[in-house]
């Protein structure tokens, strides 16, 4: 359902970058076979479930770092192909976990779990928005945090959620999901405000 905007240039691998013979994926038949699915992911409350897509490693960390630090936009496609919204959840809408606008300006303008949301709405048919759940203190960047429970208190209490959410069922879209903590916080703001249930599309996560 992506392949269409698949292609870097001509034949390239988006991960080993070798010109090859690939696939509706994006990938050489070498790379595909390194990349691990994710086993079903253990969830717990605020969120009412999960998915992710692939294990991660060094293959798929290469292309996350190409599409947030080299701001590689066609990267968005390749990932966004890992993401899923199972039937079951019954989803209204997909939210983009939002950054601070400080940190939007960084990275001159590109919200890349937005660019995740749009080619995932495209392919599910499920609208996104970016108005529902804002972030609204800058809190530097929560990887630099190895304790989880220093990111559980610096991410506290930094996002808004609109009244709107009340009644809806919200699928959050990450690239990585490590902790959690950043969309555990999401998804309790959004309980707060009403919404029936919250659930995580992730592309990858270290194995939990």
């Amino acid at each position: 359902m992506f392949a269409d905007a698949l292609m870097p240039g001509p034949y390239q691998c988006y991960i080993c970058d070798e010109e090859d013979l690939i696939g509706e994926d994006g990938l050489c038949d070498a790379c595909r076979s390194k990349l691990k699915y994710y086993p079903s992911p253990v969830c717990s409350q605020p969120l009412d479930g999960i998915a992710i897509g692939l294990q991660y490693g060094e293959e798929i960390a290469t292309a996350v770092l190409r599409f947030k630090k080299n701001d590689m936009r066609e990267y968005g496609a390749f990932l966004a192909q890992y993401l899923s919204v199972p039937s079951e959840w019954k989803a209204d809408i997909l939210v983009p976990v939002p950054i601070h606008p400080l940190k939007l300006w960084l990275r001159h303008m590109q919200n890349h779990t937005e660019t995740l949301a749009a080619y995932l709405s495209h392919a599910t048919g499920i609208p996104y928005s970016t108005e529902l759940l804002t972030k609204t203190r800058f809190t530097g960047e929560q990887k630099k945090l190895r304790d989880p429970a220093q990111r559980r208190r610096n991410i506290r209490g930094s996002f808004s959620a609109d009244p709107l959410v009340k009644g809806l069922r919200i699928v959050l879209i990450d690239d990585v999901f490590t902790t959690g903590a950043t969309v555990y916080e999401c998804a309790r703001v959004l309980k707060q405000q009403g919404a029936k249930a919250v659930y995580l599309s992730a592309v990858t996560s270290p194995p939990h």
